[in-house]
């Protein structure tokens, strides 16, 4: 036998380790540092890798190979292969093995000692108490409610995160992104280095440093929640909801930002950044794992409410953008401003505000999958020190004030110095604000948490066209009202009116694909894609 100390964790690792039953069995939680232990190991063809009548004092896991399981007077009763385990009981009675396992071709695998394994028991009273309550269980035949192998890993990565101290990736590259923004500040104040010289590299710089620091807020804001849900005993959907919602804060200050400099801007790249969004997650559904039948179930809470929500948008945008033909034929130079963007906008946040409200009915009832939400914030080994949580939102709400001021000098830059056409430059822009919400997504996907990415990548959507666009509304009406010039307001031309009335078409095709089954197929992600990049491509192609 060959065995190695394993180095840093890896997913790969907990998702194997999350397939062994009586680890399984235990608070997920509490074993956030279970990988410190297990080590890899390798047996040659023919090896014999336990003996019948000598002491269980380990657990082994098979990765790859396949091995026979003999007993004395039986011969061969078995054989194992990728994803058995053999010796679970050892980690818990020590009792002698009964039976002799023997590789049967060259197997590799994992192993974790049973003293190893109370060393981790050793130090968590909570983990105890568990152990003993399963070791009951067995004893009287009784199968332990478990958990899936994706939503254990899940949990046991986001106790790694919640537990480990110091500069994180994403902070160091936040700090990167704020001394960027002094020094460009200084700059503008200073004129150290001229900017009109350095127009498309000065434009170029605000982007960079911009998305680091909205990416940075974006993850400070979690962070936050997360240590505040831990010390208030929120549940995981309370906190998640809350996170969620505060994570979007950073493309409010973009959108603040941008309609000092284009209000016009600031309403495209919002509606721009819903159809970015829809695509997203026609994409994502391509990487969820398909059943037998080749559909992926989605949480109930999306087809429900979800999909009355996506109605809801779908008859707004419609009515709107109809409304802006037809008042196209009456001549030129008509505009929605003041009190008709914010009538849309307190329209559709009021929609949003009974939609999330609904949410907390459904949850509260228990009528959805808990896998489908974060788990509770209290059970992960936050730091919920006040000092901590006040450390995080802080953080949140400069990265969040830096990077739309970035963004927004990148916009004037764009659009006012170098010339760039509106709707392009709207799309970069919407395409960039929407990456840290992408990276989510992303986390999620990698820990195993389906129905969570999924549930983010949907939010993408609905937040921006509930939250986000009717903010941009509401504030240039309010600057409208307030004594501002005419550009605070939406010019009802063939663009716009493009872009708003083909909201609807996005809106009806996702609701029909997930009323279907209440499933996700490939051939439905297929043709979400296909139909998405569609109005994508014309919008691209309208003038400006």
């Amino acid at each position: 036998m060959n065995a190695v100390k394993t180095g840093t964790p890896t997913i790969k690792l907990l998702q194997k380790l999350g397939r062994i039953n009586i680890i399984r069995a235990l608070p997920p939680e509490e074993l956030y540092n279970l990988k410190d232990y297990v080590n890899p190991v390798r047996f040659a063809k023919g090896e014999t890798i336990i003996r019948e009548g000598t002491e269980g004092d380990s657990l082994f896991f098979i990765d790859k190979g396949s091995i026979d399981v003999s007993r004395s007077g039986s011969g061969i009763i078995t054989k194992l292969s990728s994803g058995d385990t053999i010796g679970e009981s050892a980690l818990l009675t020590g009792e002698s093995r009964n039976a002799t396992c023997t590789a049967n071709t060259d197997v590799f695998g994992w192993m974790l000692k049973k003293g190893d394994f109370e060393k981790i028991v050793s130090n968590s009273a909570g983990l105890k108490y568990a152990l003993e309550d399963l070791s009951q269980k067995r004893k009287q035949g009784i199968a332990p409610e478990l958990p899936s192998s994706q939503a254990w890993t899940a949990t046991v990565l986001r106790s790694i995160d919640a537990r480990s101290r110091g500069l994180t990736s994403w902070q160091k590259l936040m700090g990167i992104g704020l001394i960027a923004w002094i020094l460009l500040t200084v700059n503008q104040h200073r004129a150290f280095i001229p900017i009109s010289t350095t127009s498309l590299l000065y434009a170029v710089i605000q982007l960079a440093a911009g998305l680091l620091a909205l990416q940075g807020a974006c993850e400070a804001f979690i962070q936050g929640v997360e240590r505040m849900g831990a010390r208030l005993k929120w549940d995981g959907f309370i906190s998640g909801t809350v996170g969620s919602i505060l994570s979007t804060l950073p493309e409010f200050v973009v959108i603040a930002f941008l309609v000092k400099v284009s209000p016009l801007a600031a309403i495209i790249t919002s509606m721009v950044t819903i159809f970015n969004n829809g695509l997203a997650f026609s994409i994502y559904s391509f990487f969820l794992p398909k059943d037998k039948q080749g559909v992926y179930a989605m949480p109930r809470s999306m087809t429900l409410a979800g999909g009355e929500l996506l109605i809801a948008g779908g008859a707004v945008t419609f009515i709107v953008g109809l409304i802006m033909v037809l008042m196209q034929g009456k001549g030129a130079n008509l505009v929605l401003e003041k009190f008709d963007l914010i009538a849309i906008g307190i329209v559709l946040i009021i929609i949003y505000i009974y939609y999330v409200v609904s949410l907390v009915k459904f949850y509260g009832e228990g009528k959805d999958n808990p896998e489908s939400v974060p788990p509770d914030p209290e059970r992960l080994g936050h730091d919920t020190s006040w000092p901590g949580i006040i450390l995080m939102l802080f953080l949140g709400v400069l990265g969040s004030y830096a990077g739309g001021d970035l963004i927004g000098g990148f916009a004037d830059i764009a659009l006012k110095e170098l010339g760039l056409p509106t709707i392009p430059t709207a799309a970069a822009l919407a395409f960039f604000a929407g990456i840290s919400e992408y990276i989510i997504v992303i986390k999620s996907h990698k820990r195993g948490e389906l129905g969570i990415a999924l549930s983010n990548v949907f939010g993408g959507m609905t937040q921006v066209m509930f939250l986000l666009l009717p903010f941009a509304f509401i504030v240039i009406g309010v600057l409208g009202i307030a004594g501002g010039t005419g550009i605070y307001s939406m010019p009802i031309n063939f663009a716009t009116s493009m872009l708003t009335i083909l909201l609807f078409p996005l809106f009806y095709a996702l609701h029909q694909y997930m009323e279907q089954n209440k499933s996700l197929s490939n051939l439905g992600a297929v043709a979400m894609t296909c139909i998405y990049v569609l109005l994508l491509y014309f919008l691209f192609s309208v003038p400006s």
